[in-house]
């Protein structure tokens, strides 16, 4: 997409949720605003033999500027989050890097390879803290609305029959329904205030 554009895909909610899938999720959010996620039935698809229950995920990729602010945010937030581990990191590799030196001394190999995996367990558990604290820190600082909304009529039975549709205005939404997906979604980006939840007092 050109910068500022906008995509509407559907996918299984398993990317939305699945720890393995974390760096989907982070190659979107890297690169554009998550705009809507609209969870859909899961009987959406049965009459296409698709079982699996999906959401709807509207993006809006980052202009220039706000990719450079993005960026920006994010090195920061890594260099911080570096600093703050630096001192521990370098005695732990000191200490063990030591012990290895010693079992290399001493040719007591068992050990030294027991060390080294060690070294490098240590190093790649540090890895992944310093890039989870980074990205918690950096939605801290690159933070906005998001719009989420549940479906329940979405036009189409599991059977692949015409059904009530409360996505878009039409003809035949629920009763219940005041406003639509849609609708709301368009209130939501003129002023999302009214739609966050007020704290919970303990």
């Amino acid at each position: 997409m050109k910068p500022g554009g906008r995509l509407g895909i559907v996918l299984p909610e398993g990317v939305f949720n699945n720890p393995s899938l974390a760096y989907v999720r982070e190659f979107c959010e890297n690169r554009a605003f998550i705009r809507a996620v609209v969870s859909l039935p899961q009987e959406t698809f049965f009459s296409s033999g698709a079982s699996v229950k999906a959401s709807l995920l509207f993006l809006q990729k980052f202009s220039e500027i706000e990719k450079a602010d993005f960026d920006a945010k994010q090195a920061e937030a890594n260099v911080e989050v570096k600093a703050k581990h630096a001192n521990a990191i370098t005695a732990e590799t000191a200490r063990l890097e030591s012990a290895i030196a010693v079992a290399k001394e001493a040719r007591d190999t068992e050990k030294r390879k027991t060390l080294q995996k060690e070294l490098a367990d240590y190093m790649k558990r540090m890895a992944e803290t310093i890039a989870n604290e980074t990205r918690a820190l950096l939605k801290e600082r690159f933070s906005y609305p998001i719009f989420l909304y549940e479906a329940e009529k979405v036009g189409i039975t599991a059977t692949g029959e015409q059904d009530q549709n409360e996505l878009v205005p039409n003809d035949n939404q629920p009763q219940d329904i005041e406003k639509t997906c849609l609708e709301l979604y368009l209130e939501f980006r003129r002023n999302p205030e009214p739609f966050f939840l007020a704290e919970t007092m303990t």
